[in-house]
């Protein structure tokens, strides 16, 4: 299989290299592909592939194990004993497949490959997910990331790490805005949707980032006409409240 990626890479005047893959059944290549020549995998999307094919602490890749609520040809509980004995993976089931998810859904297999690439710029997902934290750190500050961190349970940790490698790593991160601009951004969503727990960590975050308090002032006068005045009245309420105490 390597040869023949190598052989299209080729014909397309591509450099080869690793990629992403997303494969399924019990006689697919992939899942050998993933132990034996790991430096090629970068990550990948196994559907109906039980443990017992493959030695999941042999997978180096980050590895989704995929399985089809319908599908009579393996149990959920033996694609679920490859995810969780993989060092990075994870069990998504689909509720109304009973068959190879990359024909029945592939879009849904297309949109879990693409969650779990690494974002353009990390040559990797772990260097990704040490720039979110740099920047969630830079943005918020220690002492807020520490808390929320420690206050992290079994329910709630993985949306932590989502929250770190997605917002911060994949999005904060990219150099097409600065983070004066994104914090702009960020308080004009948050009031426009009156997510308000969330927009009191963002007045001081905008100061961190640049912003004056006129500017601050600026951007929720203009709310008020977009978003509506109930809406930039309790935005003013809560940025009182966090920038003067």
């Amino acid at each position: 299989m390597v040869q023949y990626i190598d052989g299209v890479c080729a014909e397309r005047g591509e450099p080869a290299g690793a990629f992403h893959y997303a494969g399924c059944g019990r006689s697919d290549v992939g899942p050998a592909l993933l132990v034996r020549q790991p430096e090629r995998v970068t990550a990948a999307v196994l559907c109906g592939v039980p443990a017992g094919d493959v030695d999941p602490v042999g997978i180096a890749a980050p590895v989704i194990a995929m399985a089809g609520v319908y599908d009579a040809d393996v149990a959920i509980a033996d694609v679920a004993a490859l995810a969780h004995g993989a060092p990075d993976g994870r069990l998504v089931v689909l509720e109304r497949v009973g068959g190879p998810a990359p024909l029945e859904a592939p879009e849904l297999v297309a949109a879990e490959l693409v969650r779990l690439a690494p974002t353009p710029g990390f040559a990797t997902i772990a260097e990704r997910t040490d720039a979110g934290m740099a920047v969630r750190r830079a943005v918020l500050g220690d002492a807020h990331v520490d808390r929320a961190t420690a206050a992290a349970t079994d329910l709630t940790r993985e949306f932590q790490q989502f929250i770190t490698d997605y917002a911060w790593g994949g999005i904060w991160t990219r150099p097409g805005l600065d983070r004066r601009a994104r914090s702009m951004i960020t308080l004009t969503a948050l009031v426009a949707r009156g997510h308000h727990e969330e927009l009191a960590m963002h007045p001081r975050a905008a100061r961190t980032n640049g912003l004056s308090p006129d500017e601050i002032r600026e951007l929720l006068l203009q709310t008020a006409i977009y978003c509506g005045v109930p809406d930039a009245n309790t935005a003013f309420r809560i940025a009182k409240q966090t920038l003067e105490g």
